[in-house]
């Protein structure tokens, strides 16, 4: 068995859903598996012929070559959006996407994106640069013990699901609102008390999940697929631990940490991590980001069709990459973090249930419970790392160049840079 990650080297919007679509419709036998994040992801596939294109969200880039797309417990999805997806999937392609779906994946629910919504909102010019898609929300639910997985909303009845939901808003998300800010004045405010919203969610996701096939993913069921492809969303420097960026994260692990876990606890190992990247930096959202410049500062560079303004992230950003230490540095990073495993550990205070405390950077100022991180320096041995490429999209736009701080270097001179690091720099995929 194959098993091949897909990561974003930046802060997204590098090409990854390109990527793997590249490898779907190549290998034989494969499953795509969503691990980090949720809906919130736009990965765009277009037909090399110019006859469509679609932006996969929840659907696996490369489902297009009849790929069957897996979420994974890490994955938060969206089932309230799922149909609209589905849907369009099936009108553009003639075939409903086959999605599966480990039992104790935790999705999103309505009250996480008003929340999600109201805070950024509230925040006005300090906004954190948000999808909008409540996938912080979330995981503090998650992390307060309100979780509701997708085998347990299989099993309930709509009124089973509706109890728990009201509950949920009665003993957390009535606090939760209060620490983030939202009040009556606040556009989310009425949402988050309207039953109405509840019961038309309900309704929604129960039909929704008749989408998934929820499965038991353990070695024996990943056996039947001959090449594993990981399907990551955003990228390395938006992570929820990269202080040096924080609060303008994402919360979720977007490098090679759960698709190493993912497989390990399968008695796996993950043989390859491909990172994407395009001649240039992009960014959607606020925050940091060095060497920014205007776009018309880039030549070749054209508009980006699938990245456009919007209310939560804004005009996409554009940068030039640093210089070739810093090119490679968030890779080699990444490739060491497997040595520690993250584990957060939910404690609640009674003396001061509204704040937070932390031994390591968390991309949340304000919650409803104390979280404690820590890292432990030990964790079962893995059978080797896996062999590191650097995939640069769009180079048709630069001539083959990539566009520096200090100036353009041709593709060739990074590639030589990156074997001395023991990185393969390719420009396409289909060599593999």
């Amino acid at each position: 068995m194959r098993t091949i990650a897909v990561i974003g080297k930046n802060f997204g919007d590098e090409g990854k859903g390109f990527a793997c679509s590249r490898l779907a419709s190549s290998l034989k036998n494969a499953l795509i598996i969503k691990h980090n994040g949720g809906g919130q992801a736009g990965h765009t596939v277009e037909d090399p012929e110019g006859k469509w294109r679609f932006i996969h969200h929840q659907i696996g880039a490369g489902a297009e070559y009849h790929v069957p797309t897996l979420f994974a417990d890490s994955f938060m999805p969206d089932l309230f959006q799922l149909r609209n997806e589905v849907k369009a999937f099936t009108e553009l392609f003639g075939f409903q996407p086959i999605l599966y779906s480990e039992k104790n994946a935790q999705g999103t629910t309505i009250d996480d994106v008003l929340l999600n919504m109201g805070a950024e909102v509230a925040r006005d010019k300090n906004r954190h640069g948000s999808c909008g898609m409540g996938i912080e929300e979330c995981v503090q639910r998650n992390a307060a013990g309100y979780r509701i997985t997708l085998e347990e909303l299989v099993t309930w009845t709509k009124q089973d699901f509706l109890d728990r939901l009201k509950q949920i808003r009665r003993e957390y998300t009535e606090r939760r609102a209060k620490v983030l800010g939202i009040y009556s004045s606040n556009p989310y405010y009425e949402m988050l008390h309207n039953e109405t919203v509840l019961e038309n969610f309900v309704v929604e996701v129960k039909d929704n999940v008749k989408l998934l096939t929820l499965v038991d993913a353990d070695r024996k069921w990943l056996e039947e697929f001959k090449n594993l492809i990981f399907e990551t969303g955003q990228g390395l420097l938006l992570d929820q631990d990269n202080e040096a960026y924080a609060p303008h994260l994402t919360s979720s692990k977007t490098g090679i940490h759960n698709p190493t876990i993912f497989l390990e606890k399968r008695g796996l190992s993950l043989e390859e991590a491909i990172y994407v990247t395009r001649p240039y930096v992009t960014r959607h959202g606020n925050g940091p980001l060095p060497c920014e410049v205007k776009r018309s500062e880039l030549p070749g560079v054209g508009e980006d069709l699938t990245n456009q303004p919007n209310e939560w992230q804004g005009t996409l950003r554009y940068a030039k990459h640093e210089g070739l230490e810093a090119f490679f540095a968030p890779v080699l990073r990444d490739r060491d973090s497997v040595n520690y495993v993250e584990r957060i550990e939910q404690i609640k205070t009674k003396e001061s249930p509204e704040t937070i405390e932390t031994t390591d950077a968390v991309e949340t100022t304000e919650t409803t419970e104390h979280i404690v991180v820590t890292k432990r320096s030990t964790r079962p041995e893995f059978s080797k790392l896996p062999k590191l490429f650097i995939f640069i999209t769009q180079l048709s736009e630069t001539g083959n160049q990539l566009y520096f701080e200090k100036g353009s270097i041709p593709i060739e001179t990074l590639q030589k840079a990156g074997e001395e690091l023991g990185i393969q720099c390719i420009l396409d995929i289909e060599w593999r």
